[in-house]
């Protein structure tokens, strides 16, 4: 019982910091492409096309010059729910057609800005399951392979219930702390970042891009690494072959491969055997030692030929054809990257819950 919830408690580190690579990799993204400012966009178009009968296009298609400039200098990507505001927008559509239609526009701003909250969650959600599958199948990120690997090892499976779960748990709440005290400060001086300039506001976003790009890679090397089990099998399988003849030919072009450098070992060995035996002075010694170097080399040969059949013979029991081995890592990963798209929170959660249980388990057994 013990075995099988370190294994969850690893298994459940390493997902949740998976998600929180996910997580780092998808706000990298938002922020390069700015989602939210482009649905902020999308509604005041939608709210215009409400209240003046007329879309975008049209209404400033036959507005005047000081109204296009004004529409030209509005910066989307600067603005935020706080434009969304009965005051603004009133302003802001009589400017645009003296005629619109403003009856009730409080209650019609709230849909609005439901709708854009909402189109923005769902956008997140969708970018962050791209983003999950395409990271854990570029990868090969296999699912199926490290619950295999933890469970069978003992040793891995302590590792990853202990250290790693702790270090998981940890970067999960400064990664929440971290985007606590962002929102939060971001709400504080939302007046001081509108009067910002152009080019300031620049500066500090494409600084706070390139950090999260250099954190996420550092992070990312550091899983690879880590859990190097469950990585890379497809990328690393040597004899992947769609038909049985090339794989079996491969594997014996790399048999070839390796008895040659095992034999030309073994010859460089024997001749210092056999100079070293040379250099005695006793003809007796000398022959005792050149037959001796001789038993050993075929002794050597014996021992490395046995090796080699019973390698060949264990791989042919395991050796999985190419399509099996293409099928199940794309299953494996494709899996990995849905179940990573939960989120860093839930995976969290089952973490500590699974910690909690380890450690009632543990004493238990004691």
């Amino acid at each position: 019982m013990l075995s099988l919830i370190e294994t969850l408690t690893g298994f459940t580190a390493i997902m949740l910091m998976l998600s929180l690579l996910v997580k780092t990799l998808t706000s990298v993204i938002k922020n390069q492409w700015d989602y939210y400012s482009d649905n902020l966009k999308h509604e005041v178009q939608r709210l215009v096309l409400e209240t003046t009968g007329k879309t975008w296009d049209d209404v400033l298609g036959s507005a005047s010059e000081q109204v296009k400039n004004l529409a030209g200098e509005i910066h989307w990507e600067r603005l935020g729910d706080e434009f969304l505001n009965a005051n603004y927008l009133s302003w802001f559509l009589k400017k645009l057609d003296s005629n619109a239609d403003l009856t009730d526009l409080e209650s019609r701003l709230k849909v609005h800005l439901a709708n854009m909250k909402y189109a923005f969650q769902m956008r997140m959600k969708n970018l962050a399951l791209a983003v999950g599958v395409g990271l854990c199948l570029l990868c090969n990120i296999n699912a199926f392979t490290i619950w295999k690997s933890l469970y069978t090892d003992g040793q891995l499976r302590a590792t990853f219930a202990n250290s790693y779960a702790d270090r998981a748990t940890k970067l999960a709440e400064a990664q929440a702390r971290g985007t606590s005290q962002e929102t939060a400060s971001n709400q504080g001086n939302q007046t001081d970042k509108a009067a910002a300039t152009s080019e300031a506001n620049t500066k500090l976003e494409k600084n706070q891009l390139d950090a999260q790009i250099k954190d996420f890679r550092q992070n990312m090397q550091g899983f690879l690494t880590d859990v190097s089990f469950g990585v890379g099998r497809i990328w690393r399988e040597e004899c992947l072959r769609l038909t049985d003849a090339g794989r079996q030919q491969c594997q014996k072009e790399m048999m070839e491969k390796t008895a040659k450098l095992k034999q030309d070992s073994r010859d460089k060995q024997y001749e210092q055997r056999v100079a070293e035996a040379a250099k005695l002075a006793d003809a007796a010694a000398k022959e005792k030692a050149n037959l001796a170097a001789d038993e050993t080399r075929k002794a050597e040969e014996k021992a490395d030929l046995a090796e080699a059949e019973l390698k060949l013979a264990q791989e042919e029991r395991n050796t999985q054809k190419a399509p099996e081995i293409l099928i199940y890592e794309f299953l494996g990963s494709l899996l990995t990257g849905i179940l990573v798209s939960i989120g860093a929170p839930y995976w969290h959660d089952v973490l500590q819950a699974l910690s909690s249980l380890r450690s009632t388990a543990s004493k238990a057994k004691a």
